[in-house]
Formats: C-alpha cells, structure tokens, sequence
C-alpha cells in the first residue's frame, strides 16, 4: 500500500462568484508551480487546500480546491459555493477544473471546464488551448454572443485560466512570486492581475491551516474586455483595494494563496485558507 508522508504547513451574483474562483489562488486570486525542469525533481504532490470567504464579517461562501501536481503537469479542481447571508439571495455553487503543464514561471493550460448551478440555471463552458492561437470555446447552453461583448481573439492569446491562477510558479527559491501579471480568460471575461511585492511576513493559521512565512502582494485587476465600467471594477483596479498572502510549497518554487483581503462598496472581504495540507507520494514516485 502507498503511504503519504503528510505535512501540515505552518454580483451580482455571478461576478462576484467569478471574482473569488479568479483570485482564489491570489486568493481571489487563485498561476502555477514551477518550470518543467524544477518540476521534474520533486515528488507527486497532492494539495488540498479549503477556503473561508466573508464580506463585511457575514459568511459569504467557501471555497474547496484540490491539486495533483508532478512531472511537469498539473490537474486542480475547486468548488465554489454560497453559504450563510448569500443563500438567502442567490444559492450557487461553481465547479472548476484545470489540467495543463508548465513553462518557465507560467501556466499553460490545456483544458478548462467551468459549470454554474443556481436554483433557476445552469451553464456548463469549456475551453481547450490548441498549442497556437485562442482558445476554443465550447458552452452548453451556448450563449448567444460568442466570447461576450467587446472581447476579440487578439484580446484573449496566452492567457490562461483562472483557476490556475492558484498556483504560483518561481524560476527559482529566490525569487519573488508577486512581480508578475497574470493575463486571465474566464470564457466572458478577460482581465489582468497585476501583483507587486509588499514585503514578507509571518502566519499563523492555527490547527490544520498555514502557519509559517508569508509572502504579502499587492493586486490590481485590470479590466481588458468583457466588463462594464462600474464602481466596483474601477475599486479593483487600485492596487491597494487587494492584497494577498502566498505561502511557499515546501521542497518546491510554488507559492499558493493563504488569505486575501479587498476593499468592496459593501464592506471588507477577507478570504483565507482554513486548511492546508500536502501530501507527497513517495512510493508512488520511486515506482513511476
């Protein structure tokens, strides 16, 4: 039997939904692990990692999100869902899947499914990543505008999606994860987030969540096609409105999102990992 050495590290409706799987990795915000040549040397690793999401201290939803990560290759998988004050208002819940492999510090995916669930619908939208040109976009039921208002095939080239924004790669253990932009393309929506360094601290997450050393970003989101110009995109697009903290993956260059905080017109929300756990499966490795 394999064993796993475990270690514990120490909008409306739909935008606001879309914004948390966006940045659940920035958390969310949540990029990706390292290259394919620093992937090669550490072991299969199986992340789970739960997120808490509230809104002017009310319950707003959580957020649970798995990730296989060897050889070069990732597959995440994370469930998005109202909960408490949000339920009473709009019950939903997202599934997100990922799979794709590495390049350098970037993510290149090459599938991506999304499927929305509320009391009244539902939509199921896939994109497939062809290794040049856009993106290809399948959505059941189909919508009747294509990728969405205003977004153009220029617009959406290498981007990826957002989920794999969780995971954050570095070419190396020195360098910093925040200094990057992340070009994100959810199938409607097409924006970048723009992270800068804010300096390193210390967590601690309490029993089964992350406690240890934390790299804080600060975030811009930057609207390129799909969106109206409101009050809260124009909020977002400040660089103090996100920050996030990234937590290294121990015996790897990727970094993970642990908590995050924006500013809101309905208040503060705050989002942050109440478990973390990595399993690294060492038989499972000597074996392949």
């Amino acid at each position: 039997m394999s064993q796993n050495r475990v270690m514990k590290q120490k909008s409306p409706r739909s935008k606001a939904l879309s914004l948390s799987a966006a940045l659940i990795g920035t958390s969310c915000l949540l990029a990706s692990p390292a290259s394919a040549a620093a992937m090669a040397e550490p072991l299969p690793t199986n992340l789970k990692v739960d997120y808490s999401i509230a809104l002017g201290g009310f319950n707003l939803g959580t957020a649970d999100v798995e990730a296989n990560l060897g050889n070069g290759h990732y597959e995440l998988d994370a469930t998005v869902r109202t909960e408490g004050i949000a339920d009473q208002f709009f019950e939903t819940t997202f599934d997100l899947e990922s799979q794709g492999s590495f390049s350098g510090n970037r993510v290149k995916p090459a599938r991506f499914v999304s499927t929305y669930q509320d009391a009244d619908s539902s939509r199921r939208v896939e994109l497939t990543y062809p290794n040049r040109g856009a993106p290809v976009m399948v959505a059941e039921p189909a919508y009747g505008d294509g990728f969405g208002p205003h977004v153009q095939l220029n617009d959406i080239l290498m981007t990826q999606d957002p989920i794999s924004a969780l995971l954050l790669p570095t070419r190396s253990a020195s360098a910093s994860p925040c200094d990057r932009s992340l070009p994100l393309f959810d199938g409607r929506r097409r924006y970048d987030l723009q992270l800068r360094e804010d300096g390193m601290t210390e967590m601690n997450g309490g029993e089964n969540a992350y406690s240890g050393p934390a790299m804080r970003c600060t975030v811009g989101m930057l609207p390129v096609a799909g969106y109206e110009r409101k009050t809260l995109i124009k909020l977002l697009a400040r660089e103090d409105s996100i920050r996030v903290w990234l937590a290294p993956l121990e015996g790897s260059d990727i970094w993970i999102p642990v908590r995050m905080t924006l500013r809101t017109p309905f208040g503060g929300a705050v989002m942050r990992a109440t478990r973390f756990e990595v399993a690294v499966r060492e038989e499972l490795a000597s074996a392949e």
